[in-house]
């Protein structure tokens, strides 16, 4: 048996973590009732249907688009801004997903956002890079979008997949060299990612290191088998609540 100040800062912070989860369980429970209470189905309107199918080059698109999402109840829900991002800039955007890389522009195509991602301001994520090799690093001489070089020029364009719940902190970059960002995973605010990101890691600086893993290992595979993430926020709640409320061996 431990004794002296280390067995007494060990019981300490094993009571401080008993709080914690006393406080939390209460807190998730009322999220539970409150959100029964509350609409929180992903939501579209008619003129947004027609306009993400028809409205590709139109002036003031993307003002119109944002009224838009703004009458579907902001990026948490609304579908139309889903169905333009995958339609125009081939980003893939889960239900209840918000923050910058939602904004058109802000993510290169080949992007998977998952479910219940909390993104800060300006964040960006690049799929390509200058190409180091070329005699000149102008996009003249490498994208054929701007009617130089023939189709078939383009530097190559990485994918990502940015995992379910996962969290990106303010004035992150992402570049090509990462290909994914894994569930429950978080980026410290200012980072700039160069490979992937496993999941519940968290990372932080420039280039992003690991600075720690979230949650008990029992809690990790917990989450992973229940996949809350795939829930409409009620039925997430519960999940969420029974997995705190399991006793721990």
């Amino acid at each position: 048996m431990k004794s002296g100040p280390t067995a007494s800062r060990v019981s300490r912070r094993s009571d401080t973590t008993a709080e914690t989860n006393e406080r939390v369980t209460p807190v998730l429970q009322r999220t539970n009732l409150e959100i029964s209470n509350v609409e929180t189905a992903m939501r579209s309107s008619r003129f947004g249907q027609w306009f993400s199918q028809h409205c590709r080059r139109i002036p003031w698109r993307d003002r119109m688009l944002a009224l838009i999402v703004k009458v579907e109840g902001g990026q948490l829900y609304s579908t139309t801004l889903r169905a333009a991002l995958l339609r125009w800039y081939d980003v893939e955007v889960g239900p209840y997903s918000y923050g910058s890389l939602l904004i058109p522009g802000n993510a290169d195509r080949h992007t998977v956002i998952g479910a219940y991602v909390s993104i800060g301001p300006n964040v960006r994520r690049f799929g390509a890079a200058h190409p180091m090799s070329s005699l000149s690093l102008h996009p003249f001489w490498y994208n054929p979008a701007l009617g130089v070089v023939p189709i078939g020029s383009d530097v190559p364009r990485t994918a990502i997949s940015i995992g379910h719940d996962s969290w990106i902190g303010a004035n992150v970059t992402i570049l090509p060299g990462c290909r994914k960002i894994g569930v429950g995973a978080v980026i410290g605010a200012g980072s700039v990612v160069t490979k992937d990101v496993p999941d519940f890691t968290m990372v932080a600086g420039n280039p992003a290191r690991t600075i720690g893993t979230r949650l008990t290992e029992s809690e990790r595979d917990a989450l992973l088998d229940a996949k809350p993430w795939l829930l409409p926020p009620a039925e997430a709640a519960r999940a969420l609540i029974s997995i705190r409320d399991k006793p721990r061996g």
